[in-house]
């Protein structure tokens, strides 16, 4: 069993130095040899996946939902087994997995070795872990962000939503699917999610999973801020399909016009525009989990509901 194990941590993620220390102790202490490299940006990642995955064993990456998404396609093209350190303020797809928040915690499940595969989804071609979303969720990411993110952490998202409430205007979708089917609407949030959570921990959808082969795809009718108040706690719980003014569908490939052009956040970066196509890579990474057993629930098949 190849023990060399390539880790990399973000520097401008987040997480106490001494509990990193104490994890990279649990790591060593269980056998791995440790390659251990802290890019001065994130940007920098892809390059190293590629220049020093291949000669390892598995890929530890230490950072959050946004670290993740800029190694997404690196951990792709190299395709060893991988784990999750969760170093950042949502840590959704931790989250999704059951990685504990505790990265010494974490570090004891990358040790036991037990893994599971799981789905991608692709916006434009761009792969990622957690969702793709428009309209109310890019003006969160907006106020998500600089002092208020570095100083509150998750108690930030209650605020960025008030204040993206404020700013969010309607626009026009058109969804077309694999076999030209179209639904067409007014939104002012739509979503398309691979995984569980999103958000600090909204779900997609009540029995969304990672690893079911479908992105869930949902949108909201324009409300007001009443109305959107009173709609937050259901995307909290992923209880959407209770709201007649909340439609939800699974596929397995979409195509995405807007009207105005809008921007899409990935996993909490600003990174795609409309138009744009979505599709699912089934199975398409190996991570380290604490229980390999579960799988996705396959009893809402594919296609517009």
């Amino acid at each position: 069993m190849n023990r060399k194990t390539l880790i990399i941590i973000n520097r401008q993620g987040g997480g106490a130095a001494r509990v990193l220390t104490n994890a990279l102790h649990v790591m060593r202490d269980g056998g791995l040899a440790l390659d251990l490299v802290r890019p001065d940006h994130p940007d920098q990642i892809p390059e190293i996946i590629r220049l020093k995955g291949p000669d390892a064993g598995r890929i530890i990456i230490g950072g959050g939902d946004g670290t993740m998404l800029h190694a997404a396609q690196a951990l792709l093209d190299v395709g060893r087994p991988v784990g999750l350190l969760p170093l950042g303020t949502a840590n959704d797809l931790a989250r999704t997995l059951g990685i504990p928040p505790d990265p010494v915690q974490a570090a004891r499940i990358i040790v036991r070795g037990r893994t599971r595969r799981i789905d991608l989804g692709t916006v434009n071609g761009r792969p990622f872990f957690n969702v793709a979303s428009m309209g109310f969720s890019v003006n969160v990411a907006r106020h998500h962000s600089g002092e208020r993110k570095r100083r509150l952490k998750l108690l930030s998202y209650p605020l960025s939503w008030l204040d993206a409430q404020r700013d969010t205007k309607p626009f026009r979708m058109k969804l077309t699917d694999r076999d030209g089917k179209t639904r067409s609407s007014r939104t002012t949030l739509l979503a398309i999610g691979n995984g569980v959570y999103y958000g600090g921990g909204m779900r997609i959808v009540d029995d969304a999973t990672i690893d079911d082969g479908n992105l869930d795809v949902y949108y909201v009718r324009p409300l007001g801020v009443l109305g959107m108040l009173r709609v937050l706690p259901l995307l909290r719980l992923g209880a959407i399909r209770r709201r007649r003014d909340i439609r939800s569908h699974r596929l397995r490939w979409l195509r995405v016009e807007t009207r105005p052009p809008q921007q899409i956040n990935v996993d909490g970066e600003l990174v795609e525009q409309t138009p744009a196509e979505f599709s699912i890579l089934p199975q398409a990474l190996e991570f380290h989990v604490p229980d390999p057993t579960w799988s996705g629930d396959t009893t809402r098949e594919a296609g517009w509901t």
